[in-house]
């Protein structure tokens, strides 16, 4: 039995200008195309706990490494570091909302930065400072998600 068809129709969405397609919006934006993650659950009115908790069976460590494992999923999908980091900015804030540590998760990022050099050249940045200080910043968010 076929599960899925063979090909995968794109609806656009409301404004006629950009795709939502697994999780990636796909956006044509002054003749260049742009993408960032597209999260379903960010649709629902209602909260859904989509990532673990420090103090839950599960070890710390997974936490720390589904840091690790979004940002490099992050930076696969945003063409623009914007999006980059308002996306990293909101997981962190999850995290620690939940009791996970910052410096954990900072370590987590300068791994992850030295692992995929190629930051500095997808974004056209010199220096990652500024981008982690963007990402680590406490937001007043608290809504766990």
């Amino acid at each position: 039995k076929q599960w899925y068809q063979r090909r995968v129709a794109l609806r656009p969405g409301h404004d006629n200008r950009n795709v939502n397609f697994l999780d990636t919006t796909v956006q044509i934006r002054e003749g260049q195309l742009k993408t960032k993650v597209y999260n379903k659950v960010d649709d629902f009115n209602f909260k859904v706990v989509t990532f673990t908790f420090p103090h839950s069976n599960i070890s710390i460590h997974v936490g720390h490494n589904l840091f690790y494992s979004q940002l490099a999923r992050y930076f696969m999908i945003c063409s623009h570091v914007q999006d980059f980091i308002d996306i990293s900015n909101k997981l962190y804030n999850s995290l620690v909302v939940r009791g996970y540590k910052h410096w954990e998760l900072v370590r987590k990022f300068r791994l992850f930065v030295k692992n995929h050099s190629k930051i500095f050249c997808k974004y056209e940045i010199a220096d990652i400072r500024g981008i982690q200080r963007a990402i680590f910043t406490i937001k007043n968010e608290r809504d766990g998600r």
